[in-house]
């Protein structure tokens, strides 16, 4: 447990560490160390608009190629550690950043699948938690649009999610590869990205085994009886009043 632990506080301090060398701090916002579980947990925002720009030092890291490809697995490893508070503070801090600065370069095919595939894995591990889920579906979704047109193995892998609409996902593409014809707010292509992500997205520990009741159409527990038919006057068997009234020979008499 206590080797748990220190392992889950040094894994942090190094992503707070790797911000703080990569990231530019824009006014007085809180950075990630200062903040404690509960308040990182409740951040349901994507990455930070004003920790997109890479300091001096962050820009000189990246241009050896070395320093950059263990900045970037070590950033995108983060996301599927056993630590959501970890793989939240990777997500919203350092990943974008980091990919963002080496999209004009020509990346590896293997390459781009790895960094959307680990993601989608953090989707898989941490989707429970609100926080998490928010950070790391805006996450996938910068990353697919910025890089689906020129790498077209994205496509395979959103292919390999469970329960995903091969239709809705052409359909998507389509919108995405040609803008022009299809305008879309951001907003609704987002929503559309989340559902064809919904099949990894994970589940509480509690709905995650649980088993679908269907409920069959049961018998009535009260039978109404039918109405029995009524018998016509002339086949009764009480003594009928009413014939011999008409009887002409009763007349005659």
């Amino acid at each position: 447990m206590l080797d748990e632990q220190l392992t889950r506080l040094l894994t942090r301090e190094s992503i707070d560490l790797m911000t703080v060398c990569c990231c530019v701090k824009k006014g007085p916002e809180t950075m990630p160390g200062d903040m404690d579980d509960d308040e990182m947990m409740n951040t349901n925002d994507g990455p930070h608009v004003g920790s997109e720009e890479l300091t001096d030092l962050g820009k000189c890291l990246l241009k050896s190629e070395e320093i950059c490809k263990a900045l970037l697995a070590t950033a995108y490893s983060a996301v599927i550690w056993n630590d959501t508070i970890t793989c939240q503070r990777a997500t919203l801090q350092l990943c974008w950043p980091l990919i963002k600065q080496v999209l004009s370069a020509t990346l590896h095919s293997d390459a781009t699948s790895w960094f959307f595939m680990s993601v989608l894995r953090g989707l898989q591990m941490h989707g429970q938690h609100e926080g998490c889920l928010a950070a790391l579906v805006n996450l996938a979704f910068m990353i697919y649009e910025a890089l689906r047109p020129r790498y077209p193995e994205l496509k395979t892998v959103m292919q390999q999610v469970p329960q995903i609409s091969g239709d809705a996902l052409d359909q998507f593409d389509s919108k995405l590869l040609n803008p022009s014809s299809h305008k879309m707010g951001d907003k609704r292509r987002k929503d559309l990205f989340k559902k064809l992500l919904s099949g990894c997205i994970g589940k509480p520990l509690g709905q995650k085994f649980k088993k679908e009741v269907h409920i069959k159409n049961l018998p009535t527990l009260f039978k109404k009886p039918k109405p029995q038919p009524t018998t016509p006057i002339e086949e009764t068997n009480e003594d009928n009043i009413l014939a011999p009234l008409f009887d002409p020979r009763a007349q005659d008499i």
